[in-house]
């Protein structure tokens, strides 16, 4: 970590991670800094708060000026340190389509000067978290392992640093190895590993990914377990915490859904995810997910209307949905409990021509006895009698709806002859 000895105060500051007071007190600082290296050791200062509020742009901007003034202080490890950090951190943080891989190159050329130039740096175990981590984001899996590994055995000032690289080895093992055994035992560590004193949101983080390993080993009561953990620890942490606590929430719904039996926990799941994850502009696979989860457990739960909205907007996310026919089902189920019968026809059969469109087989006799029903209901008779034989023919034998629905058949076709 880079100090500033002029003000002792900074450190403490940036210790509590208060950015605000911080900026303020280096930039009174700056108006009254004369000599060049006072100003380029200011700027370098101000560039790391920058960094830790998010403002990389500016944070990489104090840096240029402070290479300018001082070019010397530049070169050191902990100004190289600092901007690889930033460049790396500009790549993750850009919105999706936005990230420039000339960050990710600046990053690791100024990382790796660090490792061939100063072999003996007191933070070089981060410098190689850093590399590993970018590594991952060139599909250079081994490389990233290696870096990892090579950080556990490093020196460094970062506390955390041990379970940070606990974290990531475990989801090397569990996205790319797929070793699941390996990916949960190093999260274990992780979590073992990580101090008392650090803030407790980035343990959120662990538990929602060590839920979703628990879940691919089948041991389901244990992943929900986990992934409620780690809804407990974001709840907790303030703002900090939003970002881990609407991915822990999903999970926790997931799994929860999953299992079955839980469906007003499924919708409190839901409803934190989508109260504290930022809403699309757009498609989003993710939110369509969410929302389709949200009308099954609302349907379950004697919530038609609320269902029926569900299912609307995961196809408004996902207009692409490859449950598309499905979920058309599902609304026209919504529209008929509602009352709403010429809607439910409507999109009963858009289903039906989309399915015929696609060469798809509707095999489910309940979508032809739901539609059977609605045009019974508006005393469309014939259609409804054909439906009704059309369902019949797809019921399984020696069931009771076998009945139920020749039953309704003749009386369609009963009350067609009297119209």
């Amino acid at each position: 970590m880079i100090t500033f000895a002029p003000i002792p105060e900074l450190d403490i500051l940036l210790a509590k991670r208060d950015v605000k007071k911080a900026e303020v007190l280096i930039t009174r600082y700056l108006r009254s800094a004369d000599q060049s290296a006072e100003r380029a050791q200011a700027l370098i200062a101000r560039s790391r708060i920058r960094l830790i509020a998010g403002r990389l742009d500016d944070a990489l901007e104090d840096l240029k000026q402070a290479q300018m003034l001082a070019a010397e202080m530049a070169e050191t490890p902990p100004v190289l340190e600092l901007l690889g950090d930033c460049h790396f951190a500009r790549f993750e943080l850009a919105p999706v389509g936005f990230a420039d891989r000339a960050d990710t190159a600046a990053a690791l050329s100024a990382y790796q000067d660090i490792q061939k130039l100063y072999p003996e740096y007191e933070n070089l175990g981060w410098v190689y978290y850093q590399l590993g981590r970018v590594m991952l984001t060139e599909n250079q899996v081994s490389f990233a392992i290696e870096y990892f590994q090579d950080a556990l055995l490093s020196a460094s000032d970062n506390p955390a640093l041990t379970a940070y690289c606990y974290e990531r080895l475990g989801f090397v093992y569990f996205y790319e190895l797929r070793e699941l055994s390996r990916a949960f035992a190093f999260l274990n560590k992780a979590i073992d590993t990580y101090p008392d004193n650090e803030p407790r949101h980035w343990l959120a983080q662990v538990h929602t990914l060590r839920s979703r390993v628990l879940r691919d080993m089948a041991r389901f009561p244990e992943a929900l377990a986990a992934a409620d953990l780690a809804v407990s620890i974001s709840t907790t942490a303030g703002v900090e915490g939003r970002i881990g606590l609407a991915d822990a929430s999903l999970a926790a719904a997931e799994l929860a859904a999953q299992i079955g039996g839980s469906d007003k926990e499924v919708i409190a799941y839901l409803n934190l995810f989508l109260q504290h994850s930022r809403k699309p502009p757009g498609i989003d696979v993710t939110w369509s997910r969410a929302h389709e989860l949200l009308g099954d457990a609302q349907w379950r739960t004697g919530q038609p209307q609320p269902a029926l909205t569900s299912y609307q907007a995961a196809l408004e996310y996902n207009p692409y949905h490859p449950w598309e026919i499905s979920l058309y089902y599902r609304i026209a189920r919504c529209y008929y409990q509602l009352g709403e019968f010429a809607k439910a026809i409507q999109r009963l059969e858009k289903m039906l021509d989309i399915a015929r469109k696609d060469g798809e087989i509707i095999s489910d006799f309940r979508v032809l006895q739901l539609l059977a029903n609605a045009y019974f209901t508006v005393r469309e008779y014939e259609k409804a009698a054909f439906t009704y034989q059309l369902a019949l023919e797809l019921v399984p034998a020696e069931t009771d709806h076998v009945s139920e629905l020749a039953h309704y058949m003749h009386l369609a076709r009963n009350y067609g002859k009297n119209i």
